[in-house]
């Protein structure tokens, strides 16, 4: 039977790295607005890590022009610096970057898909500033779907697949190529540094072509989620938010 890299085939990029946004969605736009409310963001030397085609960049643009991105998927890295964007060749584990350079260090729905996370949160401290912060959105194991799909029996099965993440046995087997984490597994990626957690919570999902396809639904259920990231029930939301300061 094929291990998962030789089932992956020409979709290994798409498996393994993910498929970054290509038009900007009220999703994203949620997720920008709560890291500008959290952190100022004005003429700091932002780095995003995985930036894909730059969508965050460019929106970070808005705030300062010390914005940097690295992409080890050269196709996405040129596309991005075709737009004018300063994004390098580089994995999240070794950058180009002197220590202490960024004021601000982002990693959206990035870390999930790195060859060694501890690696990349050293390297990410490495070049933060002192008193700077790491932004972490990523995968959250409570929440019921698998959005990265699955391999089984030697092929990959695309889209949600429901409860996915609750198997307690056969669910790295079914998803060898991501990560999704508990809470404590993604504080463990800092602990003995010497960092401050300044925020630890969870986000639900944008579920925009979902509205596109059903607008009134779709309307009621941002209500509904609305709500329930304010309860306890925020634990079941599809992404970690993390903001973590460096304090060393």
């Amino acid at each position: 039977m094929k291990n998962w890299q030789e089932a992956a085939g020409q979709d290994f990029k798409k498996i393994k790295g993910g498929s970054p946004s290509s038009y900007w969605s009220n999703g994203l736009d949620k997720r920008l607005h709560m890291v500008s409310k959290d952190l100022n963001l004005k003429d700091k030397k932002i780095l995003d890590v995985g930036c894909g085609l730059g969508a965050f960049m460019d929106k970070f643009l808005e705030f300062s022009e010390e914005i940097y991105g690295v992409e080890p998927d050269k196709e996405k890295a040129d596309i991005a610096r075709a737009k004018g964007l300063k994004v390098f060749d580089s994995t999240a584990e070794k950058t180009p970057f002197n220590d202490n350079y960024f004021d601000i260090v982002f990693l959206h729905e990035v870390i999930e898909h790195v060859d060694d996370d501890y690696k990349t949160i050293a390297e990410c401290l490495r070049i933060l500033k002192k008193d700077g912060f790491i932004v972490i959105f990523c995968p959250n194991r409570l929440y019921p779907f698998e959005t990265h799909g699955v391999y089984f029996k030697g092929k990959y099965y695309f889209g949600n697949k429901f409860l996915v993440p609750y198997l307690p046995v056969i669910y790295k087997k079914l998803t060898p190529h991501v990560r999704n984490y508990y809470r404590k597994d993604l504080l463990k990626l800092f602990k003995n540094k010497e960092v401050e957690i300044i925020k630890k919570t969870y986000v639900y999902p944008g579920i925009d072509s979902f509205s596109v396809r059903h607008k009134t639904l779709g309307l009621l259920i941002k209500k509904i989620i609305f709500v329930f990231e304010k309860t306890p029930l925020k634990i079941f939301g599809i992404s970690h938010y993390l903001i973590v300061k460096k304090i060393g």
